[in-house]
């Protein structure tokens, strides 16, 4: 008998704990479809890449109206630019684009376009591309899909011939 009531306490205590840990349970590894070249031209959010979703870098207009960010997976190893605006304040026309070139080097310059976000539509975002075979950034735009409001610096005898900023704003190359 004594030995009963030695363990009494101790099973309702280990009772009551094996209750409470029965409600915790391992959450599953995020799944994602695709990786690197396998996500290049397909859609993060179909792919599961926003799920990990990190702000590489965002360029937010002073007054607030327009705000492009520079978007990576790190499950997916994919990057995507993501704009939003203020439907009351921002221009009638916005345009999303994620510029890329096909090495860390430089190289030919494409791009990936939201297209023209639509009346009522207060953000969208590209299709993803290989985050390691490539340097990108992100930006939009009042003027054309395939209008890049930042070029590339030019220089010409040291001295900087780049043309001015205008018409939108981008992410810094990354």
């Amino acid at each position: 008998m004594h030995g009963i009531r030695r363990w009494g306490p101790a099973t309702a205590a280990l009772t009551l704990l094996a209750g409470v840990f029965q409600g915790v349970q391992a959450s599953p590894a995020a799944a994602v479809d695709c990786f690197r070249d396998t996500c290049a031209g397909k859609d993060p959010i179909d792919m599961g890449c926003d799920n990990d979703a990190e702000i590489l870098q965002q360029v937010t207009e002073p007054d607030e109206s327009v705000s492009v960010r520079l978007m990576w997976s790190p499950l997916c190893q994919g990057v995507w630019a993501k704009i939003s605006r203020d439907l009351d304040t921002s221009p009638d026309y916005v345009y999303g684009t994620l510029w890329t070139t096909r090495d860390p080097d430089g190289g030919i310059q494409d791009d990936d376009t939201t297209g023209l976000l639509a009346d009522g539509v207060a953000g969208a975002y590209t299709k993803m591309q290989n985050w390691k075979a490539t340097t990108a950034k992100a930006c939009w735009n009042d003027v054309d899909a395939q209008f890049d409001p930042a070029p590339l610096r030019y220089i010409v005898n040291n001295n900087d011939a780049s043309l001015p900023i205008q018409h939108g704003s981008c992410t810094d190359w990354m």
